[in-house]
C-alpha cells in the first residue's frame, strides 16, 4: 500500500502532459458545449412557441396555470448559459494550466511542441468557421442574440484564445525551474 506522500507524488508523476491531446480534446469539447447549448436553446425556443400558439388557439387554456407558466418561462433570462458557457471555457483553461504545472519536461521539447501544436490552432480556424457560419444562418439569428460571450468566443475570437492557451501552456511548462536530479 501507498503511503500518502508515496501516493501524492505518484499522483503528479503520472502522465498529465496538457499537451497535444489535452489541448485538442478541450478545443473540440469548447466548441461542441456551445453548439450544444445554442442548438438547446434554439429548441427550446421553438418548442416554447408552438405551445404558446397551441394555448393560444385553444380556449381551454387561453387562462390556465400552464398558460402562466409558460409566459414566466418565455421572458426568463436565458443569459445563464451563455455564462455558463465562459466558465466552462475558463475552466478548461485552468485545468490545462494545472496539467501543464504537474509535468515536467524538458526545454528541448519546446520547438517540437509550438510544431505539434499548429494542427490544434488549424483545428480552431476550422471550428470558428463552421461556427460563423451557423450564427450567420437567419434561422438563428434571435438565438445568437441571446449568447453574445460564446459567439464573441467562438466566432471572433477563437484562434486567438486557442494560441492564448498555447503560450500559457508553454510558458508554464517550460517556465519551471529544472528538476534535480534523483528528486522524485
Amino acid at each position: 500500500m501507498l503511503k500518502l506522500k508515496e501516493w501524492g507524488s505518484s499522483v503528479f508523476k503520472m502522465n498529465k502532459k496538457a499537451q497535444f491531446e489535452t489541448k485538442l480534446f478541450a478545443i473540440i469539447l469548447i466548441f461542441i458545449i456551445g453548439v450544444l447549448f445554442l442548438f438547446l436553446n434554439h429548441m427550446n425556443n421553438q418548442i416554447y412557441d408552438s405551445l404558446d400558439e397551441y394555448f393560444n388557439d385553444t380556449e381551454d387554456y387561453n387562462e390556465s396555470e400552464a398558460r402562466t407558466t409558460l409566459g414566466k418561462i418565455q421572458t426568463a433570462d436565458n443569459s445563464v448559459w451563455d455564462w455558463a458557457f465562459l466558465a466552462i471555457f475558463i475552466g478548461f483553461i485552468i485545468q490545462i494550466v494545472l496539467f501543464s504545472f504537474a509535468t515536467r519536461i524538458n526545454i528541448a521539447f519546446f520547438w517540437l511542441m509550438v510544431i505539434i501544436d499548429i494542427p490544434i490552432l488549424i483545428v480552431g480556424v476550422v471550428l470558428s468557421n463552421v461556427w460563423q457560419e451557423v450564427a450567420s444562418n437567419p434561422e438563428f439569428a434571435t438565438t445568437i442574440l441571446r449568447f453574445p460571450l460564446t459567439n464573441l468566443i467562438l466566432g471572433t475570437y477563437y484562434p486567438m484564445g486557442i494560441v492564448f492557451i498555447m503560450f500559457i501552456t508553454m510558458i508554464v511548462l517550460f517556465g519551471k525551474p529544472p528538476q534535480e536530479p534523483g528528486a522524485g
